[in-house]
């Protein structure tokens, strides 16, 4: 399959040039170690609400054989990183890669200073090749490194904006392919216009400790996307519970979202650090949530109890490739609907952006399936992106808007839980002592 790819020949922002590849699906094989990243900011830059920004961050050194991905959870008080950016445009995953900026997103005015922690990555180690050829990944091929930052967080509560200057220590953690599905679900009629970032009140979500959170991709709510999730007060760690009742949402469209809609779903993944203590809650009860449907140009609620599921990821994945399939102007900062060739997706299998931005007018906040939005356990079809554009252009049919990886999963009721976690206790007890 052929594919353009459009990128700056110089530096970001520069001339536009375009390259064709001939492209085939590659698998990978994921490493269940991850190391952390710090992104922090080398400039001071003026925020305007909803105009994504590209800020210059202290270089990021990417090993070869890795992907990256956010760590979810907002971790600056005015936005979000939604994607980075390599000084080397056309880099393949096998190699390495300096990240030189990031792509902010606010959700109000206001002001990144240097110094500032605007995100984190998560570096994932893979081994890539045809999947009969992937018999797994040794670990004298992972070096993880411990390192030592000083930062200023910033973050919010009551109302007002705080700062504090701090020395941390940045690792990286054990991840176990053990996720939940966590419902996020309106706690407050508010109105949405497209493209207006709007942080919403939702019902409080319990994180409890050793456990990491992303979207689950494809939109669940015909207004918009889920964009991340807000922790009000100083951040925690991932070896601490948290409590979260805000969430961003993206509109794509004017509208109400309803008390008790669904507007996203998160995979709540389980993890363990270096001073790892097993301690898991259960959680039994069903949740009641009201499914929004665009049928005829109108919103239609239908209220479900939703049983809670976990699922335990595959350690192999896949890329697809996310071309666009019409010709469109953008403009900076104004989200728009992208056709694009249609990406089947077999039964059990969840999706996640590979970050690093692959078009050079911007990038892809989420997916949207044909009809109505499907289980995991279902077949789908992906047939738009939303894109954000972060400069001026044209956006042709055949350009490369993005890649995602596509990972299968097995779904089991919520009762297998505490079993596969045991399971995967006794590993790490073992590992951590041998």
């Amino acid at each position: 399959m052929a594919v353009e790819v459009v990128y700056w020949k110089g530096g970001i922002g520069d001339k536009i040039e375009s390259k064709s590849f001939e492209v085939s699906t590659y698998e990978y094989r994921i490493a269940p170690l991850t190391q952390w990243k710090t992104l922090v900011a080398d400039e001071s830059v003026r925020l305007l609400k909803n105009q994504p920004v590209i800020v210059k961050i202290k270089d990021v050194e990417i090993p070869k054989d890795t992907i990256v991905s956010p760590l979810s959870i907002m971790r600056h008080a005015y936005g979000v990183v939604i994607d980075v950016i390599s000084k080397d445009f056309l880099k393949r995953v096998e190699e390495e890669k300096k990240i030189t900026h990031a792509v902010f997103l606010p959700i109000q005015d206001g002001k990144i200073e240097k110094g500032d922690l605007i995100g984190v990555l998560k570096v994932h180690f893979v081994k890539v090749g045809r999947l009969r050829g992937l018999i797994g990944i040794s670990p004298s091929d992972i070096v993880l490194k411990e390192e030592l930052t000083t930062v200023t967080i910033t973050y919010r509560d009551d109302g007002n904006i705080f700062r504090d200057r701090l020395r941390t220590r940045v690792f990286g953690y054990i991840r176990s392919h053990i996720a939940e599905w966590e419902p996020v679900i309106a706690d407050e009629d508010v109105e949405v216009s497209k493209g207006e970032l709007t942080t919403i009140r939702v019902k409080e979500i319990e994180l409890q400790p050793y456990t990491v959170i992303t979207p689950l991709y494809i939109m669940r709510h015909p207004l918009g996307s889920l964009v991340d999730l807000i922790q009000l007060g100083p951040p925690k760690k991932v070896e601490e519970e948290k409590r979260i009742n805000r969430a961003i949402f993206m509109p794509i469209q004017d509208g109400k979202i309803e008390k008790g809609d669904l507007i996203g779903v998160i995979n709540v993944y389980y993890v363990a650090t270096h001073d790892f203590k097993a301690k898991f809650r259960k959680r039994i009860a069903k949740v009641k949530a009201k499914i929004a449907e665009l049928r005829n140009g109108k919103i239609e609620r239908k209220e479900v109890e939703i049983p809670p599921f976990i699922y335990r990821r595959k350690p192999a994945a896949r890329w697809e490739m996310v071309i666009a399939d019409e010709d469109i102007e953008v403009k900076k900062g104004k989200i728009v609907r992208i056709r694009i060739k249609p990406i089947k997706l077999e039964k059990n299998t969840i999706l996640y952006p590979l970050y690093i931005m692959r078009n050079a007018y911007g990038t892809v906040l989420d997916l949207i399936q044909s009809g109505k939005v499907s289980k995991v356990e279902e077949e789908k079809e992906i047939v738009n992106a939303i894109f954000i554009p972060v400069f001026d252009g044209t956006i042709k049919r055949g350009q490369l808007l993005g890649v995602f990886n596509v990972y299968s999963v097995e779904v089991k009721p919520y009762e297998v839980l505490s079993k596969w976690l045991e399971e995967w206790s006794k590993q790490i007890r073992e590992a951590i002592t041998s």
